[in-house]
């Protein structure tokens, strides 16, 4: 399970149709690519949250193009789809006694590579309880081929 901490950019938009093609268009053209994605919506205002290749020129071109945006980190966790992984990584953290503020994922199909996104609040403490998960089903597979 491989993770680490990147730039979430939130970009503050009208719920109305053509401002996600808005958002996408603005960051096609220059060039940014988006590695993870998801947005929100509530009555006239909405959220489209990403995380791209180049944070800092996304974020410089969104808000000269007249977008309010902020910048967090969270945790990206990349792992292999399988039955129970979520909610092992939510109960250590739970242990832990992290609050996970929201989470968004995307599955192309069983077992296949997927992507975490957590946003916590206290990543540094998040990461080092995925490396003891990591290094506890690494033991336990270890033992199960003896």
């Amino acid at each position: 399970m491989e993770h680490q901490i990147e730039s979430q950019l939130t970009a503050e938009i009208a719920n109305e149709p053509g401002e996600i093609a808005r958002v996408s268009d603005l960051l096609a053209n220059a060039g940014i690519q988006i590695n993870a994605l998801t947005t929100t919506g509530e009555s006239s205002r909405g959220q489209f949250r990403f995380i791209a290749d180049h944070a800092e020129n996304a974020q410089a071109l969104l808000e000269k193009n007249g977008f309010e945006t902020r910048c967090e980190r969270v945790l990206s966790v990349r792992l292999n789809d399988q039955k129970g992984r979520l909610a092992r990584i939510t109960h250590a953290f739970a242990q832990a006694g992290i609050n996970i503020d929201y989470v968004y994922a995307s599955v192309d199909h069983a077992g296949a590579s997927t992507r975490l996104v957590f946003k916590v609040e206290n990543n540094a403490l998040a990461a080092r309880v995925l490396d003891e998960i990591s290094s506890t089903s690494e033991s336990k597979r270890a033992l199960e081929m003896v």
